[in-house]
């Protein structure tokens, strides 16, 4: 692996630590929508972190083309378990275009993958999804840094 593709490897893991901050603050500010995409950026990233170099970069934003790309023996079999659940509810709540909806927008995306029938009635939809969303997102951030701090010390 040359520098130059260990730096950008690095800068996602940067970025999914950053962003995944990002969420947190949205969220203990009310700020459902935009935490739910923040948070959703933040697992991309970390994925991009442990993709394989010898497999073309993937511009789309699909959490588990992600997750198939990553290297199994960077991110480790245990890891990869870890995260598999994880990945499933980003994959279900998250949609990279949240940037561009209001929270109507991100509610009727939640109505469209039937994520009400789940709820008790009377709660927050957004409020619950967005939690269960960052908390998601946040196991395959610490997982995948844990991993990579692992790595970096057997160096």
């Amino acid at each position: 692996m040359s520098l130059d593709e260990q730096i950008q490897l690095g800068e996602y893991r940067r970025a999914a630590l950053v962003r995944i901050g990002d969420a947190h603050a949205l969220r203990r500010s009310k700020r459902y929508g935009f935490a739910m995409y923040a948070a959703g950026v933040a697992a991309e990233c970390m994925l991009r972190a442990f993709r394989r170099l010898d497999r073309p970069h993937s511009a789309k934003h699909g959490l588990v083309a992600h997750f198939k790309a990553c290297d199994e023996a960077k991110l480790g079999e245990p890891a990869r378990k870890r995260i598999r659940n994880p990945i499933a509810t980003v994959r279900y709540l998250w949609l990279n275009n949240f940037r561009f909806k209001d929270e109507a927008g991100i509610q009727n995306h939640l109505k469209q993958v039937q994520y009400y029938e789940n709820l008790i009635r009377g709660s927050d939809s957004l409020k619950v999804a967005c939690g269960e969303l960052v908390d998601a997102a946040t196991t395959i951030v610490t997982v995948g840094d844990e991993r990579w701090r692992n790595l970096s010390e057997k160096k």
